[in-house]
């Protein structure tokens, strides 16, 4: 093993922490640095390949948030209509004549709500964060089938089904059950990767 010699310059170490500067020998080191080796130094730190650091956080707004707000009304909505023909038994009699173009619009809005929530958030080519978007339509269907059956008990819930505008409270929920889902995924994926 070599041993490393301790270096005992008494330029340097005399003056470290008085402000004084040592001489002007002990800096030759760094003034031979060429600027090649600087530029390849800083290669080294930032890969080319790597993303920028406000890029995650671009994501977030443009893509993570409005994908988010989609699919939670969305999956509420979906849970509301779920409580209507499955538990209230309205028939398909009282369906509307264009239900299925109806049908295949909020289909697409929640794809599309479910690809911006995955990809605002997550990484579209890991499969696991898929739980992402799958969370957030299950918050939402489960918050709106509560809310479709204590609509008859409850002036809020009424209130909610009613008018929208009340739902916003329960968009910080909506904004936070992801993320949760998201740090578990990640949990898991570190604990036994593929």
């Amino acid at each position: 093993m070599k041993k490393s010699k301790l270096d005992t310059n008494p330029g340097i170490s005399a003056h470290t922490f008085s402000g004084v500067r040592g001489y002007a020998d002990d800096f030759s080191a760094i003034s031979s640095i060429k600027a090649a080796d600087i530029s390849r130094m800083k290669r080294e730190v930032y890969p080319v390949g790597d993303e920028k650091p406000h890029a995650g956080l671009l994501r977030q707004i443009f893509l993570y948030f409005p994908g988010t707000f989609i699919l939670f009304f969305a999956s509420f909505g979906a849970g509301i209509i779920f409580m209507e023909l499955a538990v209230y038994s309205r028939g398909p009699l009282d369906l509307p004549d264009n239900y299925p173009l109806q049908l295949a619009i909020i289909t697409a809005i929640i794809l599309a709500g479910s690809l911006m929530t995955w990809a605002g958030l997550g990484d579209l080519k890991n499969k696991k964060h898929f739980a992402i978007p799958a969370s957030l339509l299950a918050t939402g269907a489960i918050f709106g089938a509560a809310t479709k059956a204590a609509a008859s008990i409850s002036d809020l819930a009424d209130k909610m089904l009613d008018d929208f505008n009340y739902l916003i409270y329960l968009l910080p929920l909506a904004l936070v059950i992801p993320i949760l889902a998201n740090n578990i995924v990640e949990r898991l994926t570190e604990k036994s990767p593929d």
